[in-house]
């Protein structure tokens, strides 16, 4: 059974890597969901997230340099701004109860991040989701 927080654990694992180096190494992708799952499906599905995420990270940094303008991406933790844009492009294409991809942002943003991160992705994905709902109610 495929688990979704596993998928994003791990596209946050090889967003990471490919933020570091400024770039999407497949190679790195491939190392990186082989050491972390032993399930084909579950390593496909977090290196296309990765993958999705990667090409609407401009988007996403736009987005958030506008709502937190005294903490752009640039200046946020590689984790933290990682874990925002997984979080966004997951809140912005998929079917996935936004409730669910905040709750699992907070839960990475606890693992793997300083302990004011939780509360940081918390309020910019919280601005983001409002701002979401009121561009489908127009």
């Amino acid at each position: 059974m495929i688990r979704a927080s596993k998928v994003r654990e791990i596209a946050l694992q090889i967003l990471f890597a490919w933020d570091s180096q400024n770039e999407a190494d497949e190679k790195s992708a491939m190392r990186i969901s082989l050491d972390a799952s032993d399930d084909a499906t579950t390593r496909l599905r977090a290196i296309e997230s990765a993958q999705q995420t990667w090409a609407y990270r401009m988007d996403a940094d736009t987005w958030v340099e506008r709502i937190a303008p005294q903490w752009p991406p640039r200046r946020q933790p590689v984790v933290d701004r990682n874990i925002i844009r997984l979080a966004m492009w997951e809140l912005t294409t998929k079917a996935t109860p936004p409730s669910v991809v905040i709750d699992e942002a907070i839960e990475l943003a606890k693992l793997y991040s300083t302990e004011n991160s939780p509360s940081f992705v918390n309020g910019v994905l919280d601005t983001i989701l409002k701002e979401i709902t009121s561009l489908k109610q127009l």
